[in-house]
């Protein structure tokens, strides 16, 4: 429950922060994956922000029709897309990241200098730990499972992506 309370007061506070831009926390998310690696794939961004497809493009296709974003697909796979960081997303992403650092500072200051790169490393080994078989998504997981006749194992797994 100490894990769900930090999200939580985390989440509802960056949710708070970035709507005086007309955005989300989770969408500032999308934004700063972008700006660090502009043109990965939808599946690679469902991934890297622990999220499922759908919930990533429904956020996609939104943040395409404010301009922030642009789909394009993949030179080498005509199934997959590449999603791109536009100056308007850029410049969204690079203010709320600004405007935060207060925020960033009071994350800074819950922890201890000697206790950092131990918190960051145990929650990177409880997401992966927690991760879904293969890299894919819950829904994906509970599906193959169901098709298999193993679905009473996922049953007790998180039910969203």
């Amino acid at each position: 429950m100490r894990l769900r309370g930090a999200y939580l007061s985390m989440h509802r506070s960056f949710n708070a922060h970035c709507a005086q831009f007309g955005a989300t926390a989770d969408q500032y998310v999308v934004l700063t994956v972008l700006s660090e690696e502009d043109g990965i794939t939808q599946q690679e961004l469902v991934r890297r922000i622990y999220s499922d497809q759908n919930t990533v493009a429904a956020m996609v296709s939104l943040l395409e029709k404010r301009g922030l974003i642009r789909r394009r697909t993949h030179p080498s796979d005509g199934r997959a897309w590449r999603v791109h960081l536009t100056p308007k997303g850029r410049s969204l992403q690079e203010k709320i990241d600004w405007s935060a650092e207060r925020l960033h500072q009071q994350l800074r200051e819950a922890l201890l200098p000697e206790e950092k790169d131990s918190v960051l490393n145990s929650l990177k080994r409880i997401a992966d730990a927690m991760a879904p078989p293969d890299g894919k998504s819950w829904a994906v997981a509970r599906r193959r499972a169901k098709a298999s006749g193993q679905s009473k194992a996922l049953r007790t797994q998180p039910a969203k992506g």
